[in-house]
Order: C-alpha cells, then structure tokens, then sequence
C-alpha cells in the first residue's frame, strides 16, 4: 500500500490514475479479508500526513475516501478512530454510482425552460388571450431574482442558500397555486423552479 501510494504521488497523468486505481482495488480487497489492529494502524499511517491526498483514479475515486471506507469496514472499535476529517473528505468525495451529481449546466437549464413558458403566459394575457394576472409578473422577477443571485453567489455562502429558499418558496407557491380558483399562476414555472432548486443544492463548486 505504501509503495502504490508513493509511486502514484510521483506520477502525473494517466499513470498516477492507473496507480490509484491499483491502490483502491488493494485496500478493498485488504477490507473483504477482515482485519484487526495491525490493518487499521496501516490504514492510520497511509490517511496521516496526507499520504493520499490528490490521488484519485480514472473514474473519480479518492484513494483517501477508500482507505477512510476500508477502517470504517473493521467495525468497532476501530471505526470509532476516524478523524473527523477523514470522514468530512469521504462525505464529500465523489463516489461513483452513489452521489448524485448535477447534470451539466446545472439548475439554469431547468428555471429557463420554466421562465420561458411563464414568459409566454404574460404575453398572452397581456394580449387577451388568457386571464391576466400580476402574480404572474411578480412570480417571474423574484425567479429571475434567485437566479441572479444563485449565478454570482458562492455555492454554500449565506447569500446563495436564501437565493435558494426564494426559489424554492416561489416556485412552490407558483405551482401551488393552480389549486386555487380564479388565481393565474405559472405551474410550469413553478415545476422548473423547484427542479432548479433541487439541482442547485446539489452543487458543490
């Protein structure tokens, strides 16, 4: 293991994905066959000093995240000496097949399809068509506002989490209020809002 992990923090490109790959398998093997105190001491000494920092393979893996998964696998008591930070990294590490990701373009394809259609709506109550409503206009600028907002905010600052409650709120209210006689609301607005604001909590960076 501590070969693997030194041989692919010198490598760059391919190579060092390949040596990570090869680390991973390792250390989940070392997991399937059981272990003790001398597995999770060597699993100790590779997360100390930051041993595996940086090594991920060709498919996202973090080499840190597995050999956190493979001391947590050991069960008690030696799952109970993982360094909150090595839990905080395996929480956040991008684990393929089970996180959910964010397509690309994130939540802005989904609001814009929702403002699009709420864009028509006033048109054509402006124009008689359908019942006017100005809770349709107001609908449309507070959207418009979070996603402003949601743009030039940083992901998991103050200002981007209540840009994502507004959404949330009026995208809920929009499509709520279709159950509501005599009120005009964008419902498809109101999907694509809260489809946005799905994705946007999802993002990380």
């Amino acid at each position: 293991m501590f070969l693997l992990a030194q041989q692919a923090r010198r490598a760059e490109g391919p190579e060092r994905q390949r040596l990570a790959a090869d680390l991973n398998q390792l250390l989940a093997e070392l997991t399937a066959e059981g272990g003790g105190r001398p597995e999770a001491d060597a699993f100790h000494r590779l997360l100390e000093g930051g041993n595996l920092n940086g090594l991920v393979d060709a498919d996202g893996r973090s080499c840190r995240a597995t050999a956190v998964e493979s001391l947590l696998a050991l069960g008690f008591p030696y799952a109970l000496e993982v360094r909150p930070e090595d839990l905080e990294h395996l929480k956040n590490a991008a684990v393929p097949g089970t996180r959910l990701q964010p397509p690309k373009g994130g939540p802005f394809p989904a609001l814009a399809v929702g403002l699009g259609a709420l864009a028509v709506q006033v048109v054509l109550g402006l124009a008689g068509l359908v019942p006017p409503g100005g809770l349709l206009i107001l609908q449309g600028l507070l959207s418009l506002l979070s996603l402003a907002l949601l743009t030039v905010a940083s992901v998991g600052t103050p200002l981007y989490r209540g840009a994502l409650a507004l959404l949330t709120v009026v995208s809920g209210l929009g499509l709520g209020m279709v159950l509501v006689p005599d009120i005009s609301a964008g419902w498809v607005a109101g999907l694509g809002g809260l489809v946005a604001a799905f994705l946007a909590a999802l993002r990380k960076s």
